[in-house]
C-alpha cells in the first residue's frame, strides 16, 4: 500500500515537473515578444520626444527611456554623459542592451535599434524621425510575426511537457 501510494505520489511529481518545463519554455517564448513590443514603445517614445522638444541626445534618449514603461527590455540611457564622448557611450549602452536580449531577439531586430539610435543627433530632426519610423515599423513586423509564432510554440511545448511529464509517471507506475 505505501509503495503504491509513494509511487503516485512520484508520478504527480514527474507529471507537475514536465508541465512545468513545458510552461518555463513557453514562456520564454513570450519574453520575444514583449522585449519586440517595448523596442518599439521605446522607438515611438524617442521619436516623440524628438519631434516635440529641441534638445541633446543623451537627454531625448534619457526622456524617452523614463517615459516609457520597460520590464523586459534593459536601457541604459539615463548613464549617458553630455560632452564629447557621447557617441561612444552611446555605443556602450547599445552593446549592453544587446547582449542582454541576444537570447530572445534575432540579429536583424538588433539591428534595426541599433541602426535608429547609433547615429542619433547626427542628421537633421526629420530625417532622424523617419529612420526611427522605419526601425519601428520593421520591429513591428517582426513582433506581428513573433506573436503568432509564441501563440504555437507555447502551446507545443505546453504540450510536450505535459505529454513527457506522463509518459514518464507512467513507466514510474
Amino acid at each position: 500500500m505505501w509503495k503504491l501510494m509513494f509511487k503516485g505520489i512520484g508520478a504527480l511529481l514527474i507529471l507537475y515537473a514536465g508541465g512545468a518545463l513545458g510552461w518555463h519554455k513557453g514562456d520564454a517564448c513570450a519574453r520575444r515578444v514583449r522585449v519586440l513590443s517595448e523596442m518599439c514603445a521605446f522607438l515611438d517614445a524617442v521619436r516623440r520626444e524628438l519631434h516635440f522638444r529641441c534638445g541633446r541626445t543623451e537627454e531625448i534618449l534619457a526622456e524617452a527611456q523614463k517615459n516609457t514603461r520597460l520590464a523586459a527590455l534593459p536601457l541604459y540611457f539615463l548613464e549617458l554623459d553630455a560632452g564629447s564622448g557621447l557617441q561612444t557611450e552611446l555605443d556602450s549602452a547599445l552593446q549592453r542592451t544587446e547582449r542582454e536580449i541576444e537570447e530572445v531577439t534575432l540579429p536583424s531586430e538588433r539591428a534595426a535599434l541599433r541602426g535608429a539610435l547609433e547615429g542619433l543627433g547626427a542628421c537633421p530632426a526629420r530625417e532622424e524621425e523617419q529612420r526611427l519610423a522605419h526601425a519601428q515599423d520593421s520591429l513591428e513586423q517582426a513582433l506581428d510575426l513573433a506573436r503568432e509564432q509564441a501563440a504555437v510554440q507555447q502551446k507545443l511545448y505546453r504540450t510536450i511537457g505535459l505529454s513527457l511529464g506522463g509518459a514518464a509517471a507512467l513507466l514510474l507506475l
